[in-house]
This record gives structure tokens, C-alpha cells and sequence, in this order.
């Protein structure tokens, strides 16, 4: 918990074997991903039209600067170079040449976020996702508070009808408006099941190339040196992490104020739009939220309140793995994301929208609170790679 503890990354250097049993899934993980991104590419390549890139508004730096057919080979290329540095993680000797394993993983990983693979729909699709199951867990948690800690659950109960009451009286949020949106949501997957599996792939590719990356680099002065910066910032980094989403949740609050921010043109909120809003708006509040956990008390110990763990110690990969998964979708839609707001009208407006969603800013901060959280917990933990790098 001190920030001056010294970062227990020694015993993987001094046990090799224990590194590359850690390395091995990790590697195994991209082997799989490249192989997937090689197949895709060479779909596309193949068959021009199954590209879901070619899209408007779903795009990535490489397909807006190269036509159809070069995207796809460039698709390809960074697929097979995947599968060969994928190999090489996997032999005997991997840690011998951890330098270029390191740069390579690297590379790979800006080339996948940066230029191939990069999509705004990636973090359309997980905003839908993460805000329905926000409105589910926060309505669920007042439930269970209610009866196991009363004293919480009730402040939390009357937030919650308040909150109601404002959307159905005041703005005018009907059921049918969310059952509309349900409808279409549910539609929208299916319709857009090619993009969601693409964006699957991609996430999982750069969750491996990180962890092959950490995990090669940890057996280096620099990446311990790196880490036990994170641990003694990591309070900085974890605040500034959760104000990524914070001018998103303010945004889509505004809705139910007379005075409404980035409403659709014309001001009109139908009850479908504004249940929408409401539920986006409520994932980027609890997103907020559950970043802030990693350095409070309930990101280490489940509070006591909640049934059959409560009081017991919270695994770090509970923690780490979806942090990152997050990290990863909101830095893989940040150059999409920035591509498109360069479609506005003034120079102010992008500045202005580029900040209300400022995922830019907001993915690479929540990887490097994610992986300061899971040093520290390890460097807790005293078992040097029993946790690494994912927590």
C-alpha cells in the first residue's frame, strides 16, 4: 500500500521458467488473434463487400488512406507478422531475446490500436453493452442494500426514484420509449454481428501483445523501473482516469435539466432517444465509479454488504482484466473517434466534442491506472509473478 515499496518483479528474473510459464498463454492468445486477423484480412482481400470498414462512420486510419483491396493486404500483413512474433513468444527461449520481443509486441500493438484495426463502432457496441448492464447492476445493488445495509440502501433508493420521477414527469421518458430502444438494440447486434466480432478480435489481439509485452519487459531494469512509477502515481493516475468519462455523464444528465446538451437537431428528445441518452449517461457515471475502486477500499476487500463475499479479499484479475478490456476498446475507437469529429463544422466544435468524449485522453490513462493497480496489488501480494501482468 505505500508507495515507496519497492516493486517485487525480481524473483521472474530470477526464475525463468516461472516468466516463460506466464508468458505462454498470453502468447498462445495472440498466436490465436493473429491467425484470426490474418483470416480476415485475407476475407476481405478476397471478397471486397464483407469489408464492415468500408462503412460510413466505421473506419480506421489505414482504410481511410488506401483502397479496399490495400487495407485488406495491409490486414493481412499485420496478422502474419502477429503469427510470427507469436511463435517466436513461444519457443524455449523467448526471454533470451525479450528486446526484440518487446519492441516487436509493441509495434504490433500501436500498428493493431493506431492504424489497422481501429473502429469507432468498437466503442459504440461496449457503451450499449456496459450502460444496459450499468442500469441492471445499479438497480440490483439498491436492492440488495436495501435489505443488508439500510442505511445505504435507502439514500440510494429515493436517489434512484428521484432520478425516475425527473426522467418520466420531467423529460418525458415513457416505457415504450425503452422498450423501442430495447427493440432496436437488440436488432442492432444481430444487424451488426461482422463489425462486433471484428472488434472482438481486435480487443483480444491487443490484450495479448500488452500482456507479451509486460511480461517480457518485466524481466528488465526499465519495465521495474516503470512499474514502481506507476505504484507511487497511482493515485493520480486512477483520478485522472475517472474523469475520462466524467463530461460524457454531465453531457447526457443535461437531458433531464429544460436545457439539454448535444441533443438531437431540433431539441426534440423522443422517449426512445432519451432512454438511450439516460442509459449511456449512466454507464459513464458508473464507469466513473469503478475506476475510482482501484484505489479505494472496495477494490481491494468486498464491502461487507454484499452476500457470500463480503469481507473477503477482491482477486486482482477481477479487477484488471475487464479494466483493461476497457482500456483497450476506448483506445482502439480513439483515432476513429477523432477522425470523425473532424467532420464538424468549426474548429470549436471539434475541440469541444473531442473533450466532451475525450477518449484520447481517457484509454491510455485507464491502462496505466489498470496496470499500477494490478503492480501494487502483486507487490502486495509478495508473490512476484503469481499475478502479473493481469492482476
Amino acid at each position: 500500500m505505500t508507495s515507496t515499496r519497492p516493486a517485487a518483479t525480481g524473483s521472474v528474473a530470477a526464475r525463468p521458467d516461472a516468466a516463460i510459464r506466464l508468458l505462454r498463454p498470453f502468447a498462445v492468445l495472440a498466436l490465436i488473434a493473429s491467425a484470426a486477423i490474418t483470416a480476415i484480412g485475407l476475407a476481405w482481400w478476397l471478397v471486397p463487400d464483407a469489408n464492415p470498414y468500408t462503412a460510413p462512420g466505421s473506419l480506421s486510419l489505414a482504410n481511410a488512406l488506401l483502397e479496399p483491396a490495400r487495407f485488406a493486404a495491409v490486414v493481412v500483413a499485420t496478422g502474419a507478422v502477429g503469427l510470427l512474433l507469436a511463435g517466436a513468444a513461444l519457443s524455449r527461449d523467448a526471454l533470451g531475446r525479450r528486446a526484440p520481443l518487446v519492441a516487436g509486441a509493441a509495434a504490433l500493438l500501436a500498428a493493431t490500436v493506431v492504424v489497422v484495426l481501429g473502429d469507432a463502432g468498437t466503442i459504440t457496441f461496449a457503451g450499449y453493452l456496459f450502460g444496459f448492464a450499468a442500469v441492471v447492476a445499479g438497480v440490483l445493488t439498491t436492492a440488495v442494500l436495501l435489505v443488508r445495509a439500510p442505511r445505504l440502501g435507502v439514500p440510494l433508493l429515493v436517489l434512484l426514484l428521484a432520478l425516475i420521477g425527473v426522467a418520466v414527469w420531467w423529460a418525458g421518458l415513457t416505457w415504450e420509449g425503452v422498450a423501442s430502444f430495447l427493440a432496436r438494440f437488440g436488432a442492432g447486434l444481430v444487424d451488426n454481428a461482422p463489425p462486433i466480432a471484428v472488434s472482438g478480435v481486435s480487443v483480444a489481439a491487443v490484450l495479448a501483445w500488452t500482456a507479451v509485452a509486460v511480461v517480457a519487459g518485466r524481466t528488465t531494469r526499465e519495465m521495474r523501473a516503470v512499474e514502481s512509477w506507476l505504484v507511487r502515481h497511482r493515485r493520480a493516475l486512477t483520478v485522472l482516469a475517472a474523469l475520462g468519462p466524467l463530461p460524457y455523464a454531465l453531457v447526457r444528465a443535461s437531458w433531464l435539466t429544460p436545457w439539454p446538451l448535444f441533443a438531437p437537431a431540433g431539441g426534440e428528445l423522443s422517449p426512445a432517444v432519451l432512454a438511450t441518452g439516460l442509459m449511456l449517461g449512466a454507464g459513464a457515471a458508473a464507469a466513473c465509479v469503478l475506476t475510482l475502486g482501484l484505489i479505494l477500499p472496495w477494490g481491494r476487500v468486498f464491502p461487507r454488504w454484499m452476500p457470500a463475499l463480503g469481507g473477503r479479499p477482491v482477486p486482482p484479475r477481477l479487477a484488471v482484466v475487464p479494466g483493461l478490456a476497457a482500456a483497450t476498446i476506448i483506445t482502439i475507437s480513439a483515432v476513429p473517434v477523432f477522425m470523425l469529429s473532424l467532420g464538424a463544422d468549426s474548429i470549436v466544435d471539434v475541440v469541444v466534442f473531442d473533450l466532451v468524449l475525450p477518449l484520447w485522453f481517457w484509454g491510455p490513462m485507464l491502462a496505466l491506472a489498470v496496470w499500477a493497480y494490478a503492480a501494487d496489488r502483486r507487490d502486495e501480494s509478495g508473490t512476484g509473478d503469481a499475478v502479473a501482468p493481469l492482476g
